[in-house]
């Protein structure tokens, strides 16, 4: 965990540590499905897989696919209510729930997680209701441990492995207005989200993106006129403020390249 060299090495370092955050919702998302389908519906179905913010669901034969489809909305509003951000479309399948094609067996087992990870998913799964807290887990578990064997680097704004980068899902967040509009407060108020979820992750890429590109602007203007040296403070301190979460940044003065440490005694 060397000292980033650069903005863009912290912005990838910030963003990459939401990754264990990303494998625990899409395993809650799987979990979550019996208690979002219902009891009746849950022994009809099976919640696969979660890739791009879409949930694939198979269902036991077209008639229940068919009535599902009419649901779908429902189901989503649920979703939002319990993991903001996480589940944006469902698709359904006809297959037998629990017969599952087999996959083709690893070279490799899947790598074990550290005992900081296992901590961090116990501690995020205590925060779902009790009963699906062991479930949960096991199924956050799970994803993580895949997405630490993807050959795919991470996706800078959410985490998850994906051979495009920006993932498929996120391009389509990115452009959406409502995360622009959101990327654009954060820019002036790093510390005050209005969003959660990945729709936050991606409002945090865009304004990080922005504030970066402000300080590489500002900084050769501050060489020549040091009376916008104030300005470039300013802005980086809610860089900082946007990658720490943290409102005092004095102690992370030192994730800024040297250029900018030289100038900025105080942020």
């Amino acid at each position: 965990m060397g000292k980033p060299r650069h903005i863009g090495d912290l912005l990838g370092q910030a963003l990459k540590q939401h990754g264990l955050e990303s494998g625990f919702k899409r395993g809650a998302a799987l979990a979550l499905w019996p208690e979002i389908a219902g009891e009746s519906l849950s022994q009809l179905t099976e919640a696969e897989r979660l890739e791009d913010g879409v949930l694939y669901v198979r269902v036991c034969d077209s008639v229940v696919g068919h009535q599902l489809t009419y649901m779908r909305e429902d189901f989503l509003r649920r979703y939002r209510e319990k993991l903001p951000g996480v589940v944006l479309e469902l698709r359904f399948s006809v297959g037998q729930p629990g017969k599952k094609k087999k996959a083709q067996a690893p070279n490799e087992p899947l790598p074990p997680l550290s005992g900081e990870e296992e901590q961090r998913l116990r501690s995020l799964a205590q925060q779902m209701p009790e009963a699906l807290q062991g479930a949960v887990y096991k199924a956050a578990r799970a994803v993580v441990r895949r997405q630490k064997a993807s050959p795919h680097p991470p996706c800078v704004v959410c985490g998850s492995p994906s051979a495009e980068n920006p993932c498929k899902g996120c391009q389509r967040l990115l452009k959406d207005p409502l995360i622009e509009k959101e990327a654009r407060r954060l820019v002036r108020r790093p510390l005050s989200p209005r969003l959660d979820g990945e729709l936050l992750l991606a409002a945090r890429y865009l304004a990080s993106r922005d504030l970066e590109a402000q300080l590489r602007e500002l900084l050769p203007q501050v060489v020549r006129e040091p009376q916008l040296l104030p300005m470039l403070q300013d802005t980086a301190r809610r860089f900082l403020q946007l990658q720490t979460g943290q409102k005092d940044v004095t102690a992370y003065r030192h994730l800024l390249p040297e250029t900018l440490q030289s100038l900025l005694k105080e942020v």
